[in-house]
């Protein structure tokens, strides 16, 4: 097969890949974020300053979920994904050098949703709101 033909039928899948990788997230998202109420109804860190950490957390999740139903047309959310995973990248340095702890599985997953959305996207001067129309949604 002609690599020509193998790029096109694999690009024929981004869209579906894209869709798959949000809805992912969200999961992952809401899912560990729940799991968090426990911990913060004993040490009640998060809602100091007005905000309940875990409910952030599912909130944000949702939103990847709702998201995935159009990615294209909610590019915010997809922005926010690339957001998320450089923070989570960061703040796994950062508490390795300054604590000696490290999530190996929060690091990759968050390399791995990066390098997805950067490779999936169709739009990539939309995402990195480069000309064009700043919403990325087709006209």
């Amino acid at each position: 097969m002609e690599e020509g033909k193998v790029v096109a039928s694999m690009a024929k899948w981004n869209p579906l890949a894209l869709k798959i990788l949000l809805w992912v997230m969200g999961v992952l998202l809401v899912v560990g974020s729940a799991a968090t109420f426990i911990g913060d109804s004993v040490f009640n860190f998060g809602s100091s300053a007005g905000t309940t950490g875990p409910v952030a957390g599912i909130a944000f999740g949702a939103g990847m979920m709702i998201a995935g139903f159009d990615p294209i047309a909610n590019i915010s959310w997809v922005r926010a994904l690339v957001v998320y995973a450089i923070l989570e990248i960061v703040y796994q340095v950062f508490t390795q050098i300054t604590i000696g702890r490290f999530d190996v599985v929060s690091f990759i997953i968050a390399i791995l949703a990066a390098v997805l959305v950067l490779v999936l996207y169709p739009n990539k001067p939309a995402l990195w709101m480069q000309g064009g129309t700043a919403s990325g949604a087709r006209a």
